[in-house]
């Protein structure tokens, strides 16, 4: 009699281990990412010249910051660059937009909680560049990403090669003819899921009530 209950009691037992095990996960946001040209609230930075506290320049022709630059001017103004709005604004080495010929690399970095799961990171957003954009990388890898230019912006996804618990990085790196030359960042978002904090007590109960229910039969 003892050997038959406990039979009839291991779909149970199963039923309660598989519903431990199978962690619930929630959505979470990166909450460190910024568009060109905002401020720590995400408003767009009022004037030109205007330091972006977010993005940096580590390769340019010459010493320069990352700054916004005039709207009231071409190329913005009259000019062929997408407009600026309220979300996201152009920056360049100078107000003015102007550069030497060269290589220039704009990069902002973001932390990565080690709860997150690793697979379900994604970071997206638009871009655009003046002239080319040459990549965009993620901690250094190229990601193959490439902007349409000036004139529109276009989509980028990210979607390997982070890192948890750390400091990560992106670089939007374009090359530019001389003349004007920018970046514009919109809509960027960062988004991952993290197992709920309930999963391992859900596993602990459920395994404990098996056991219980067990050792119940068999006394």
């Amino acid at each position: 009699m003892v050997t038959h209950d406990r039979i009839r009691l291991l779909p149970l037992v199963t039923c309660l281990g598989l519903l431990a095990i199978g962690t619930a996960a929630r959505a979470a946001t990166i909450a460190n990412l910024f568009n060109t040209g905002v401020d720590s609230s995400a408003n767009a930075l009022v004037g030109a010249g205007v330091p972006d506290p977010h993005y940096s320049l580590i390769v340019q022709p010459g010493s320069a910051t990352a700054v916004t630059v005039d709207a009231t001017i071409w190329p913005i103004f009259g000019g062929p660059w997408v407009p600026n709005n309220a979300g996201s604004r152009w920056i360049g080495p100078d107000a003015s937009s102007q550069g030497p010929a060269g290589n220039y690399t704009y990069q902002t970095s973001f932390f990565l909680p080690g709860n997150a799961i690793l697979s379900t990171v994604n970071i997206s957003g638009l871009w655009g560049t003046d002239d080319a954009s040459v990549d965009l990388l993620i901690n250094g890898a190229s990601t193959g990403n490439v902007s349409a230019g000036f004139t529109s912006l276009v989509p980028f996804s990210i979607t390997s090669g982070f890192v948890l618990n750390a400091i990560n990085t992106i670089d939007f790196a374009l090359v530019n003819a001389g003349g004007p030359t920018g970046l514009r960042v919109d809509r960027i978002v960062g988004t991952y899921l993290v197992p709920e904090p309930t999963a391992a007590g859900l596993l602990l109960s459920g395994l404990s009530l098996g056991v219980l229910a067990l050792r119940r039969v068999k006394s």
